[in-house]
């Protein structure tokens, strides 16, 4: 009996935050605009980036996205995960990251505060550098906060963008965290030429996704889940 009226409140959550997805896709979604420098020098360093781990030479930063991306910031406020990325040179402190074709700084279009109020940092369909392998094919939303402690504010927020971008690009086939993003690898979408270029990530946290994965069940998964 226990279980069946487990499995049954699991369902009805599910059916819940699924209604939830929908509704918000139909309705405006109020995001507010908070650019980040991104000048032409931030521009060229991108196209340099992008020729030096993928081997391309497109003409400018656009992106046909592909893949939603979700992280968090490991930042604990809103102005100093906003000031993490608006910075247009990859600061000496992130030596992660660094090395050849790699000084552009990171960056996504989408940052959540704690209280879910959504903020666009730059044009989502430009490039931002936030998940290695995968950045010229998705679209990065990262939240304030770290592991275990991203609230639901930021998960309602997060349901509610993540559906209105599904809906904006019919091209958006998969959501993922951003500790799945070496799933990718045997798959067309994987980019990177660095074979030694890796970092281990943990965020969002897989109870953060298992409840973005339930409202939103037509996205796929990574292709190891």
């Amino acid at each position: 009996m226990f279980i069946a009226m487990t499995l049954y409140n699991q369902q009805m959550i599910k059916l819940l935050l699924t209604v939830f997805a929908f509704v918000t896709s139909i309705h405006a979604l109020e995001i507010i605009q908070k650019p980040i420098s991104f000048s032409e020098h931030r521009k060229v360093l991108t196209l340099k980036y992008i020729n030096g781990h993928y081997g391309l030479t497109p003409k400018d930063i656009s992106i046909t996205p592909k893949v939603i991306v979700i992280h968090f910031t490991a930042i604990p406020t809103l102005q100093g995960s906003y000031e993490a990325f608006n910075s247009e040179e990859l600061p000496s402190s992130r030596t992660d990251i660094s090395g050849n074709s790699a000084s552009v700084n990171v960056s996504v279009p989408y940052l959540i505060d704690r209280d879910g109020t959504i903020y666009q940092l730059m044009p989502d369909n430009w490039m931002g550098r936030h998940v290695i392998g995968l950045n010229y094919s998705s679209i990065g939303i990262e939240n304030v906060g770290k592991l275990g402690n991203l609230t639901a504010k930021q998960l309602e927020a997060n349901i509610a963008l993540i559906a209105y971008l599904h809906k904006k690009y019919e091209s958006i086939d998969y959501l993922i965290g951003h500790s799945d993003y070496r799933c990718f690898e045997e798959t067309s979408l994987w980019l990177e030429r660095d074979k030694n270029y890796r970092t281990e990530k943990d965020d969002p946290g897989e109870v953060f996704m298992n409840k973005l994965r339930s409202a939103l069940p037509t996205l796929k998964q990574a292709p190891c889940k």
